[in-house]
C-alpha cells in the first residue's frame, strides 16, 4: 500500500485518532492525581516553633497538619533546654500540608570541647588558639619571666589545666603570660576571710577590682551580705604572679561561721 493510501485509509486515521483521545485522556488523569497529590493550590505560613518544647511541638504539628524531624541539638546559653532553637524552612514561608519541617533544639549540656596546648607560644597565638576552638580568655596573669609576651602555663577555676582535656564549649581559660616587668603591675592579694567591703577596699589599693561577687544560697537577708565573708577567689592569691593594673578578682561569698571571738578576722600584711 503506497504511503499516500494509507493516510487517506479510514481505518488508519480511526485508529490514530483513538490512540490521540487516549493520550489526552492519560495526561489528563496524570494531571489531576499529581494536583491531588501536591494539594495544588493549597499552601499556609509555616507556623513560629522557636521556644516550643517537644511536647508542645507535637501538639503544634498535629493541629496544623505538618511533620517535623530533630536535626540537630546546640547548646545556647540563657535558651531552655530541650525548646526549639531554629526550623528550616523559616518562620512564614510558605508550605503545603504535611510538610517535614527540620528543627533544632537547645541542648541541655554545651560541647565537650578539646583544650589545645597554648604554653610556649605568644599570647596573640593562644589567644587565637582558643577562640578557634570556642573557648573564651579569661584573666590574664602576669609573671616575671626572660621570655616576654610568651604563655607559661593556662588554668582553669585556678586549677592547672593540661592540654587535650576537655571542658565546655565556652569556657573561660586563664594564662599566665611572661613579663619582664618594667614597674605597674602587682601581685593579687588574700582576701579570703574577708568582707566584701574590705576585700574591696584592700583591692583597689592594688589597682585591682572586684569582678563578680557570688553568695551562697544561704545568704539570704540584707545582714547575712553584709556580714558574709569570702571564701574563695579567682586569681588566688600568689606572691609570684603579677597581674596589670585594673584586674578583676572574682570572688565567693558565705555566712560568717559562728565564732566566739568577735576580733578573729584575717588582716592581710602587705
Amino acid at each position: 500500500m503506497r504511503l499516500k493510501e494509507l493516510f487517506t485509509n479510514r481505518i488508519f486515521l480511526k485508529n490514530i485518532g483513538l490512540a490521540v483521545a487516549l493520550a489526552i485522556v492519560l495526561i489528563w488523569i496524570t494531571m489531576l492525581m499529581l494536583s491531588f497529590y501536591t494539594n495544588k493550590g493549597e499552601s499556609f505560613p509555616t507556623p513560629d516553633l522557636k521556644n516550643l518544647s517537644v511536647k508542645q511541638l507535637e501538639d503544634k504539628a498535629s493541629r496544623n497538619n505538618f511533620r517535623f524531624i530533630i536535626q540537630d541539638s546546640i547548646f545556647k546559653k540563657n535558651t531552655t533546654p530541650g525548646t526549639v532553637v531554629a526550623q528550616n524552612p523559616a518562620a512564614g514561608h510558605k508550605i503545603k500540608p504535611n510538610r517535614l519541617i527540620a528543627i533544632t533544639i537547645a541542648s541541655f549540656a554545651p560541647e565537650q570541647v578539646e583544650v589545645p596546648k597554648l604554653t610556649d607560644v605568644s599570647m596573640r597565638q593562644a589567644k587565637e588558639l582558643l577562640e578557634s576552638k570556642g573557648f573564651a580568655l579569661g584573666n590574664i596573669l602576669l609573671r616575671s619571666s626572660e621570655f616576654d609576651d610568651l604563655v607559661l602555663e593556662q588554668k582553669y577555676n585556678g586549677q592547672q589545666l593540661v592540654a587535650g582535656s576537655k571542658l565546655a564549649n565556652g569556657s573561660s581559660i586563664d594564662l599566665v603570660v611572661g613579663r619582664k616587668m618594667g614597674g605597674g603591675e602587682s601581685t593579687v592579694p588574700d582576701v579570703v576571710s574577708l568582707t566584701l567591703n574590705l576585700a574591696e577596699s584592700i583591692l583597689k589599693s592594688s589597682s585591682l577590682s572586684v569582678g563578680s561577687a557570688i553568695y551562697d544560697p544561704t545568704v539570704v537577708t540584707q545582714a547575712d551580705t553584709l556580714n558574709a565573708i569570702i571564701w574563695k577567689q579567682l586569681p588566688q592569691h600568689d606572691s609570684l604572679t603579677r597581674v596589670m593594673p585594673g584586674t578583676s578578682v572574682d570572688l565567693w561569698l558565705k555566712p560568717r561561721p559562728t565564732t566566739t571571738d568577735s576580733t578573729a578576722i584575717k588582716i592581710p600584711v602587705h
